[in-house]
């Protein structure tokens, strides 16, 4: 017996080693953000972050448990090494996939891999076309070596020359003799659980610095992602941080609004054609006049001078999906889901195109990739839009990049459909033809790997944003030339930011800046600047409101032209959330359940309660 206990023992460790090696590995890879940690930090990973893999190591571990328990009644135990071997071989194959993936995913994500890459991977060519060839053959090599090198380390530790498990115990089932093991269980289930309190084990149970990136960094990849993958869909039961009588007086103060408000006109007439155009990745990091990197958008700089700017505007998350949602739906962006992913409770939630279809207007939907990724498609027919343009309304010549066709043929196209729209029904500058307009258009060359026709900057990013912005400027130009201009509001804004520089944290308040500008004829004055504090869920209310079309049914959503806004943005980031209210910014880490920043615990507990509320309302959806 004891040599089928030693075996278990030693099988414990064989993964407990591994996922220790795979710290240093990681901190390797990320060699940019781990240089500018403090060496105390770094040496604090490995045991902080050991719960966690003792952890994984116990789930990997059950099932050969349970193999040895049984070979203790069985006439031979020659089954039990090679059974083993290839079941470990197995786990060996998942684990690496999932800890290469994340490896490579972090650089661009910020936070360690969760149930989103499911997800993503549910429409594999567009997944695949945020990576390069060279990206996708360095992550098939890295895995190969960390499996072959997985499987060296099993045969030195667990080899079939290693002789641990015995023959068969004497004198038929001696349960006694079985008891070792059994209680090596009950102590592998209490690794497993993260100990013997009330709390169990959790994401944020190894975090211990002020430093994001090195908590992240105690995260053992195989159980986060696991973890999400199986709590992410009791909403009721997430996040509750406090009594419900307590997280409704907070929201409601921070939602405080006059009864007898009003909102500031700046519209010609109520019924002009909009143009929603939808950046890809375009933040204020790389916009000139808003602080940002000089000459890589001079249409935007030059756009947020001549337009309506909103300058203290904030992004609801860091991937598109949750970015449509918060622009089209005012719904806030969730830290450990996607409301898009669920067709059944985006069914269930308003959308801003449905308001301008019960108003006579005309709706579309441009992109040029496959809207069938994150679930878009569904969306977008719940959504009402009469025509969805995607990569398969475009001749295979014209799809010359991974995510389908270029910027400037995305945009041609809708300048072309306006052109035929014009030419046939007489589409005129005034309000006097039948069917106004609702364009949505969804741009995508700004998003790895940054495949764009041409090359003006060094860094692929800044260059695809300076192609896009020179897109973003011929549509606008072309716009102002024709006769649609005087009766037309265009409405550019990002889905998000992007990560720049490399070094941008989730959790600084500068990744979400984004820029939102207000071009067109119909407005009555142009230049000017808005500079409360607001965010993508409120642009359904600002705008709806301006062309005297009910909101109520958005209720995250409030009217930045009104003059009692409440002046908040939030954000939310995997197991976190950010709320800028006013003068103050609140930063929590929902895993490690601490502040990271702010200057008023108040600001926290604000944020805490809407997300409780986001929750319940999302739970009922």
């Amino acid at each position: 017996m004891k040599e089928r206990l030693f075996f278990i023992v030693l099988y414990f460790f064989y993964w407990v080693s591994l996922f220790v090696f795979q710290k240093p590995l990681f901190l390797l890879f990320q060699i940019s953000q781990s240089s500018k940690e403090s060496i105390g930090d770094l040496l604090k990973i490995i045991p902080q972050g050991l719960c966690m893999d003792i952890s994984t190591s116990g789930y990997l571990t059950a099932l050969p448990l349970l193999l040895t328990m049984t070979s203790c009644f069985t006439p031979s135990s020659s089954w039990l090494n090679k059974t083993t071997k290839y079941i470990t071989y197995l786990f060996v194959v998942i684990t690496s996939i999932i800890f290469t993936t994340d490896l490579f995913l972090y650089q661009n994500w910020g936070f360690r891999i969760d149930s989103s890459v499911i997800f993503y991977l549910q429409t594999p060519k567009d997944a695949m076309a945020s990576v390069t060839w060279l990206q996708v053959a360095l992550a098939v090599l890295t895995i190969s070596v960390i499996i072959l090198l997985s499987i060296k380390w099993y045969k030195i530790l667990l080899g079939e020359d290693k002789k641990y498990a015995a023959k068969k115990i004497p004198n038929g089932c001696d349960f006694l003799s079985v008891l070792p093991l059994l209680l090596l269980a009950g102590l592998i289930f209490v690794g497993i659980r993260g100990g013997i309190g009330v709390s169990t084990m959790n994401t944020g149970r190894g975090y211990f610095s002020q430093s994001t990136f090195v908590n992240h960094a105690t995260v053992n990849p195989i159980w986060n992602f696991i973890y999400s993958c199986t709590h992410t869909t009791k909403f009721e039961e997430k996040y509750r941080f406090m009594e419900n009588s307590v997280a409704c007086k907070l929201t409601a103060e921070l939602n405080l609004t006059s009864s007898t408000d009003s909102t500031s006109q700046i519209l010609h007439n109520q019924r002009p054609n909009v143009f929603l155009l939808i950046m890809e990745g375009i933040g204020s990091n790389v916009i000139e006049t808003l602080g940002g990197e000089k000459g890589v958008t001079p249409n935007l700089s030059r756009y947020t001078k001549e337009g309506l700017l909103f300058s203290n505007f904030f992004a609801s998350a860091v991937r598109t999906d949750r970015g449509l949602t918060a622009i089209l739906s005012s719904y806030p962006a969730q830290p450990t889901n996607s409301i898009m992913k669920y067709a059944n409770k985006t069914q269930n939630i308003p959308i801003i195109t449905q308001k301008f279809k019960e108003a006579g207007y005309e709706t579309a939907f441009y992109y040029g990739g496959d809207d069938n990724f994150t679930n878009l498609h569904s969306y977008l027919i719940t959504a009402g839009y009469q025509t969805i343009i995607n990569d398969k309304n475009f001749p295979r010549e014209e799809l010359k990049t991974k995510w389908g066709a270029y910027d400037h043929v995305l945009l041609q196209k809708v300048k072309n459909d306006l052109q035929s729209k014009m030419k046939s029904t007489g589409l005129k500058a005034d309000s006097s033809h039948p069917k106004p307009l609702f364009y949505t258009i969804l741009t995508l060359n700004s998003h790895e790997p940054f495949d764009v026709p041409t090359k003006k900057l060094e860094d692929p990013y800044l260059n695809s944003v300076f192609y896009a912005d020179s897109c973003i400027g011929d549509f606008v130009e072309d716009i102002r030339r024709s006769e649609l201009w005087d009766n037309s509001l265009i409405v550019i804004l990002p889905d998000h930011a992007f990560r720049y520089p490399r070094s941008l944290s989730n959790v600084e308040p500068y990744r979400y800046r984004i820029p939102l500008i207000w071009l067109g004829g119909v407005l009555k004055k142009q230049p000017a600047t808005i500079e409360k504090t607001c965010g993508q869920i409120d642009l359904t209310a600002t705008l709806l409101n301006q062309l005297n079309m009910d909101y109520s049914d958005f209720i995250f959503s409030h009217d930045i032209l009104a003059k009692s806004h409440p002046e908040y943005a939030f954000f939310s980031y995997p197991d976190g959330f950010g709320l800028i209210h006013k003068s103050d910014t609140a930063l929590f880490d929902c895993a490690g359940d601490k502040t990271i920043r702010t200057t008023n615990e108040k600001t926290t507990d604000m944020g805490k309660a809407y997300l409780q509320k986001l929750y319940d309302d999302l739970s009922k959806r």
